[in-house]
């Protein structure tokens, strides 16, 4: 089986990541995209600008150097590490400074010795543009200002993909849907869409999903730990729930089964096992993620939780309850 390097985890373990948000923060902030890569990475490059495109409904405009005939004539004229250079200078010429202070160059690259893009992104850092790369391993020479996420992958494949799915992630955390198969009408995108009420200084995602706690509420869990596998059967009327909830609401797993520090059971990881447990009961196609950390949500659902309304009430509830 090809090795995709648990590329679930991996994708989970950037979005979580203090760089990823900072990435997320610049695209939701730029109307223009400008996306970089050459090789595998430019055609992602490629897909990745025509989607951000089409499903902002006409908040972002994205573009990437994907014309062979384009690039191949930069490159003739001037080389190869300054065709992305050329490229860029040519499709910013006319912005004005408002429109620069709006715009993001992201740069792919597998190896981080991507020299086109690194020039690319250090000379769009020079004219005030907002910069952002990921790669697979750290960045050879030093861009000022550069949001740089690591992937940590040791494979083009896996690189690849993960990119791919990291900028549908920037398109989903800006608010605008990525659709389901046969629903992706712009009138159909338009009304999926849920970047609507955020508190300010938040994030869109909190008025969409819904946290949800594993181990009690979703896996009935009747002997607790055990010995550290996924034995029970599904807490009754869960199907159901699920089904309706996910109707309205992104919905996330949230379980300490999925902390990193936890050890393998029978060779896995908690994640692993969570979404086998999903899978062997036809759930996991309710759940759209499964992590250790609590989500931004607009609610929780948790059998151990106690409502928060005040500190004197809660303290009441504890105590009624054997907490303490």
């Amino acid at each position: 089986m090809l090795n995709y390097e648990n590329l679930i985890g991996r994708f989970e373990e950037v979005i979580q990541s203090k760089e990823w948000s900072e990435l997320q923060d610049k695209f939701n902030k730029s109307n223009n995209i400008y996306i970089l890569g050459h090789g595998g990475n430019l055609a992602v490059a490629d897909h990745a600008a025509a989607d951000i495109t089409r499903l902002s409904n006409g908040q972002r405009l994205a573009q990437a150097p994907g014309s062979a005939i384009l690039a191949t004539s930069l490159i003739n004229d001037t080389d190869w590490d300054q065709w992305m250079v050329s490229w860029m200078e040519a499709f910013t010429r006319n912005r004005t400074e408002e429109q620069i202070s709006q715009s993001l160059v992201l740069g792919i690259s597998s190896s981080g010795r991507s020299k086109d893009i690194i020039k690319a992104l250090q000379w769009a850092n020079t004219r005030g543009l907002n910069t952002a790369c990921i790669t697979s391993h750290a960045l050879s020479e030093k861009v000022e200002n550069c949001t740089t996420v690591e992937l940590g992958a040791e494979y083009y494949h896996t690189a690849e993909v993960l990119t791919l799915l990291l900028t549908y992630e920037l398109t989903h955390g800006s608010g605008c849907a990525t659709p389901p198969i046969n629903n992706n009408r712009p009138e159909e995108l338009k009304q999926l869409n849920w970047n609507k009420g955020i508190r300010k200084h938040s994030y869109p995602d909190e008025t969409i999903n819904l946290g949800i706690d594993f181990d009690g509420v979703i896996h009935k869990n009747s002997k607790g730990y055990h010995d550290g596998t996924i034995y029970d059967e599904p807490v009754d009327g869960i199907e159901a729930a699920l089904k309706t909830l996910s109707e309205q609401y992104t919905l996330i797993c949230y379980t300490a089964k999925a902390k990193p520090d936890r050890g393998l059971v029978n060779g896995k990881t908690g994640t692993q096992l969570v979404w086998e447990w999903l899978e062997k009961h036809g759930l996991d196609k309710y759940i759209s993620k499964v992590t250790a950390e609590k989500p931004r949500a607009v609610a929780y659902i948790d059998d151990k939780a106690f409502r928060f309304t005040d500190w004197n009430s809660c303290i009441d509830d504890l105590k009624n309850n054997g907490v303490l």
